[in-house]
């Protein structure tokens, strides 16, 4: 009975002394516990008896080994790190930007070259007339990123003449109405887009508006009978709501090819006519309704340097549907003259290549 008192005693002298992360080891080397109590009830009697010392040289020897820093290391240790993972944590990881802080600005300019193929159709659906040819072209925009979304504002122009083929009007002399007729055509166009875009792991979703404008100038030209043919200058206009994709393809080495999707809608059409003095009309306006658009492009990104700007080489296909207009009576001196004028339903179907160099600024 003595025995199991002074034991007592040094067990509880040994819990009075010893810091917590010291049980906490002595906890975790229960297997190398050198006593334990006997499971017979009616002895209920340590098989071991220690002493408080030998008690104090088993549990320090398992908090101070060679794995584990001394009793009081162990609480400094613990402390510090928590400090440590409170800073880490109050500070922005490397996906905890600031949504609202752009992250980036890019500047880019190139040059393109399109291919203009525009029909028009009669009231029957069959061809009318068409031009075809290539157009040099500029191209102008900038961009700003956030971490997952960007802002992008672009112009593109167009210059040039093409081939124009067609047939003769005359609205005072039917039969002189129909004849064949090639010239050329000075053509003008431009097209701005404003897009804003966010980017998702797999795809980037982005919408926006845009404005189409197409100066068109027909030129006078002659028959080979000899008889002049009057020229004509059309200029047609409208906006447009777009949306679409862009969706990663291929990466090789630093390069990257991706497939652009985009859906467009007129949201109004029009064209204005100038006839160029002919008849002594006034100019009119024609309303060419709404219709859908369809752009698709391939653009292929690499970097020119390890300091140089990023190249872009973007193939592009894109295609336009323009409705019948209402026929509009022609005026002369602010005086109707019961002549009509009418817009006929058309097809623009353009292909191209765009080259343009990106700079960070």
């Amino acid at each position: 009975m003595v025995k199991l008192s002074k034991l007592v005693l040094s067990f509880l002298f040994a819990l009075c002394i010893l810091p917590p992360p010291v049980f906490a080891a002595a906890e975790n080397t229960r297997a190398a516990w050198p006593f334990f109590w006997s499971t017979d009830k009616d002895t209920l009697k340590p098989v071991n008896l220690l002493r408080g010392k030998e008690i104090l040289a088993m549990l320090l020897p398992a908090a101070t080994g060679e794995n584990n820093p001394p009793p009081i290391s162990i609480l400094t240790t613990d402390i510090d790190k928590r400090v440590k993972t409170e800073t880490r944590s109050s500070a922005p990881g490397p996906g905890s930007e600031n949504p609202l802080k752009a992250s980036r600005l890019e500047l880019f300019t190139g040059t393109s070259l399109m291919n203009l193929g525009y029909t028009e159709f009669g009231s029957d659906g069959a061809w009318y007339d068409g031009e075809m040819g290539m157009l040099p072209g500029l191209l102008l925009g900038g961009t700003v990123y956030w971490p997952n979304g960007y802002l992008a504002l672009e112009l593109n122009t167009y210059f040039g003449d093409v081939g124009y083929r067609g047939q003769t009007q005359s609205f005072k002399s039917p039969s002189l109405s129909g004849l064949p007729v090639n010239s050329r055509s000075d053509a003008n166009i431009f097209d701005t887009t404003a897009i804003a875009g966010y980017r998702f792991s797999a795809l980037t979703l982005y919408g926006g508006f845009g404005y189409y404008f197409w100066r068109r100038n027909i030129r006078p030209t002659t028959l080979n009978t000899g008889l002049p043919v009057a020229g004509m200058l059309e200029f047609y206009s409208w906006s447009y709501a777009l949306l679409g994709t862009n969706i990663p393809m291929l990466s090789i080495r630093g390069s990257h090819i991706h497939l652009d999707v985009r859906a467009m809608r007129m949201l109004q059409a029009n064209m204005d006519v100038n006839f160029l003095g002919y008849g002594g009309y006034d100019n009119a306006r024609l309303n060419l309704g709404e219709d859908w658009g369809l752009r698709l492009a391939l653009p292929w990104t690499f970097r020119s340097s390890s300091n140089g700007p990023t190249i872009t080489i973007e193939p592009w296909y894109s295609r336009w549907n323009l409705n019948r207009s209402d026929a509009v009576e022609l005026i002369t001196n602010g005086t109707y003259t019961g002549s009509v004028v009418q817009e006929p339903q058309s097809e623009t179907r353009n292909f191209g290549i765009s080259i343009y160099f990106r700079f960070l600024i």
